[in-house]
């Protein structure tokens, strides 16, 4: 019986110890450590921003694009998985006008916005599923500012001018709302942040 206090505290011990660690190295561990897990934030240490701009089949990519291009900046435009994998003449326009590419996917069939895989923080933030192709490694982008929830909200443009960060992604759905886009884009300019593509960020 008297052997049994002090196991039980070399345990106890022990279970510290790793819990220490684990939390040590989720807190310190350099992104590049694990070269396939999910970039919590970019990796330029500046005040850069990438938009996650997310298509479907109603999006007016080629509105989009030119209204990046009067910006003099370039985004990342997400299309479905299936769209993705089929449309590949689409794919190419948006590279060769300057612009990232990238694909989600759904949950089930069911193809709306609710239905994408995504962990939702709450409060108009989320950290979607959004997959990116870089070589032959498929990396995850999270967290993004989910402006498309937070457009529901009052004051969404005093929220966004206030919590955009360095190094952060702005999740945004292509529904064709074009004035809002363009106040984005111009809050996030006005800022002083620089916008680049996804894999910039990485």
């Amino acid at each position: 019986m008297g052997g049994s206090k002090p196991k039980k505290m070399l345990v106890t011990n022990l279970s510290i110890m790793l819990i220490i660690g684990f939390v040590y190295m989720l807190a310190f561990m350099p992104f590049g450590a694990v070269p396939d897990g999910p970039v919590l934030k970019g990796n330029t240490g500046e005040n850069n921003v990438a938009l996650q701009i997310v298509i479907d089949g109603t999006s007016d990519i080629d509105a989009y694009m030119k209204m990046l291009e009067e910006f003099g900046v370039a985004g990342t435009f997400f299309f479905s998985e299936q769209c993705y994998y089929s449309n590949e003449a689409v794919l190419q326009q948006v590279l060769d006008s300057g612009h990232g590419i990238g694909y989600y996917v759904y949950e089930d069939e069911n193809e709306d916005e609710d239905a994408r895989l995504g962990l939702y923080l709450g409060g108009g933030y989320s950290v979607p599923v959004m997959s990116y192709i870089e070589g032959s490694e498929l990396r995850q982008v999270c967290p993004s500012i989910d402006v498309t929830k937070l457009i529901r909200v009052d004051g969404w443009q005093q929220v966004l001018g206030e919590t955009v960060l360095d190094d952060m992604f702005i999740y945004i759905d292509a529904d064709n709302n074009f004035e809002d886009f363009e106040k984005i884009v111009q809050i996030v300019l006005d800022k002083g942040y620089t916008i680049l593509k996804v894999n910039e960020m990485l």
